[in-house]
């Protein structure tokens, strides 16, 4: 059999009765503007803002695991992590190769740059807890309406942050990381 596809048919619950919204197979949920969380989360210290967004991201992983196997094609998980971070409010995922290099590009993050480390964030945790693997997911370049997230192992994360701090721009990051300076 293959690879469920993501439908999102009755993921969303309004009962507007009781005045709840729950995501499908998860505790209830508060619609709030983006404006208000990213100001929230701006006041948040950094310990605080990277806890919630792996908490997000770790049932987002949970969700994804329980519909997928083991054996997911690498655009099975694209689908399905990009359905759960769209039903979040998060934006529209696709994965981009750059040689042996995996990319994330997240289009509409409506938190905008101000986001980016808890898109990271989200990302490390849906991973971990969809396959068991840590992960560094690195902010590599934004535009408008655009991120793109670099995904690799936590020590090979360390080494291309300390890169891009040192003005290395997130293309030499790549080629490094395809040449072996760090394992992806």
């Amino acid at each position: 059999m293959g690879t469920p596809r993501f439908d999102p048919t009755h993921s969303l619950e309004f009962n507007l009765d009781r005045g709840s919204v729950k995501l499908s197979g998860s505790l209830e949920r508060v619609l709030l503007p983006a404006d208000a969380l990213a100001a929230l989360l701006r006041g948040a210290d950094g310990e605080a803002r990277r806890d919630f967004a792996r908490r997000l991201g770790t049932e987002a992983g949970r969700r994804v695991a329980e519909r997928l196997d083991g054996s997911a094609t690498p655009e099975a998980v694209a689908e399905h992590l990009g359905g759960e971070l769209a039903l979040m409010g998060f934006g529209s995922l696709g994965f981009e190769r750059w040689g042996r290099v995996l990319v994330v590009a997240v289009h509409g993050s409506p938190l905008r740059a101000e986001g980016d480390e808890i898109l990271a964030g989200i990302l490390e945790g849906a991973l971990q807890r969809a396959f068991g693997r840590s992960t560094g997911v690195v902010p590599l370049q934004r535009d408008d309406s655009l991120v793109r997230l670099l995904v690799v192992s936590a020590g090979a994360a360390e080494r291309v942050r300390g890169w891009l701090g040192s003005g290395t721009n997130w293309g030499e990051a790549l080629a490094r990381l395809n040449a072996g300076g760090g394992e992806s």
